[in-house]
This record gives structure tokens, C-alpha cells and sequence, in this order.
């Protein structure tokens, strides 16, 4: 019965973090000096495609992204990019021969990385999980997405796929 009983918890648990993860968002955060609050959906895709490099004051804007394995940037390679992960690193090799860049997105290995790399780049851009906003602090702000938040009916950036 104690066997049972463990069993029948971590199949809870584990049903519990695939339904939470099913349709888990993804944040679009930038450094609190910048002063957009909104971006369109449209923008963000020529953010990412670096086809649109500085925001609307002029401040260059900086990728940061989360491990290419992690769930943010696998929704990004699958949803805007439409390429394999593992093509990921060859994309932006490509785009530094084509002369399309002046320096790599910046990688960090964890959210406490991300939180230190957004907070000292004016012009930073990264994507979280929704579940992570709490963790940001004070140099970090969430921006919308086609006028909506994380959570709000019809925002873009959600991963009903994972």
C-alpha cells in the first residue's frame, strides 16, 4: 500500500508539471531603463531575425538567450526561427559571414545569468517562462506583446505544443 501510495503521488506530480508546462508562456523581458513597454508581434519576429537592431530611442538591442535546450528558446527555434535546434548556433554564424551582425546574441547558462545580463545591457531582450517573472527583480520589466501580458487572453507567446 505504501508503494501505492508513492506511485499514485508522483503520477499526480507529474501530471500536475506536464498540464502547468502544456500551454506555458513565454516572457519577453528587457532592462527597466528601456523605454518600451509594448512590442509587436511582427517587431519581435524582426528582433529576433535581427532585420530590426536598435529600439524605437536608438539603443542597440541585445539578444540574451536562455541554454538552447531550454524551454523559452526551443519555443523560439520552433515557433519564429522554424529551424532545428541543432542548426540554431549555425544560424547566427551565418547571419556574422552575411555581415547581417556585429556580435552573437549573448548565451547565459541559467535565469540568475539572464537576470545579470538584462539588468547591465541598456538594450537588452530575453525570453523566460512566466513562471521565472518573479524572480527578476527591480532592473527587469516585463513588456507586452501586441498590447498584451503574459496570462492576458490573446497573448502570442504561448507554447501549446510542449
Amino acid at each position: 500500500m505504501k508503494y501505492f501510495s508513492v506511485i499514485l503521488i508522483a503520477l499526480f506530480i507529474f501530471v500536475v508539471a506536464f498540464v502547468t508546462d502544456a500551454c506555458a508562456s513565454v516572457a519577453v523581458i528587457v532592462n527597466k531603463s528601456n523605454p518600451a513597454s509594448d512590442v509587436s508581434y511582427n517587431d519581435l519576429k524582426h528582433i529576433l531575425e535581427v532585420k530590426k537592431q536598435r529600439w524605437d530611442n536608438g539603443e542597440k538591442i541585445t539578444l540574451v538567450f536562455k541554454p538552447v535546450t531550454s524551454n523559452e528558446t526551443q519555443f523560439l527555434i520552433n515557433k519564429l526561427y522554424k529551424i532545428r535546434s541543432e542548426n540554431f548556433y549555425q544560424y547566427w554564424m551565418l547571419k556574422s559571414y552575411n555581415n547581417e551582425i556585429s556580435e552573437y546574441p549573448k548565451m547565459a547558462e541559467s535565469l540568475s545569468g539572464v537576470i545579470a545580463l538584462v539588468s547591465k545591457i541598456p538594450g537588452a531582450v530575453c525570453f523566460i517562462g512566466t513562471n521565472e517573472i518573479t524572480q527578476c527583480g527591480d532592473n527587469i520589466k516585463v513588456i507586452r506583446v501586441n498590447g498584451k501580458m503574459p496570462g492576458e487572453d490573446g497573448y502570442p507567446l504561448i507554447n501549446k505544443e510542449k
